[in-house]
């Protein structure tokens, strides 16, 4: 039976979101390459990078830099994903658990577009960045060093 376009975007989704968390777990990021176009954009919170190898890094460093600084994360869909005129959509909440620290919980939402079967932009807008911020500005130090990407 054929997928139709609005399910092979769904499937693809999926299939990226599960090699992030391989990448993620393994810190082989070139397993995303797959389900970029050459040419993709990422814009986090505004901030835009393009071509697959610059997204693949920002994915990286943007890990290395928040995630890995906390001893746990795990990141929970709350909505989707689903289809907006043809953009997979989903709104998530990501735990962030440090020793001696009450949890961080991040919301966010993302799009991803489509050029065929391979994702062309993506954008990730944190919805509660002033929470995250204050979280930092008064937990920072008891959190796990910055690593180098």
């Amino acid at each position: 039976m054929l997928m139709s376009d609005e399910q092979q975007r769904l499937e693809r989704f999926r299939g990226f979101a599960d090699a992030f968390e391989t990448a993620y777990a393994t810190d082989d990021w070139k397993v995303l390459e797959p389900f970029l176009t050459g040419d993709v954009a990422s814009e986090l919170n505004g901030a835009r990078v393009e071509g697959r190898g610059a997204v693949v890094a920002s994915f990286r460093a943007s890990c290395n830099a928040f995630d890995r600084r906390f001893d746990r994360r795990a990141m929970r869909i709350i909505e989707g994903p689903e289809l907006q005129d043809g953009v997979v959509r989903i709104k998530t909440v990501n735990r962030y658990e440090r020793a001696g620290l009450a949890p961080l919980e991040l919301l966010g939402e993302e799009w991803f577009h489509f050029d065929g079967d391979r994702i062309s932009r993506h954008v990730d807008q944190v919805l509660n960045g002033a929470e995250v911020m204050g979280f930092l500005a008064q937990h920072g130090a008891a959190l796990r060093p910055f690593v180098e990407s």
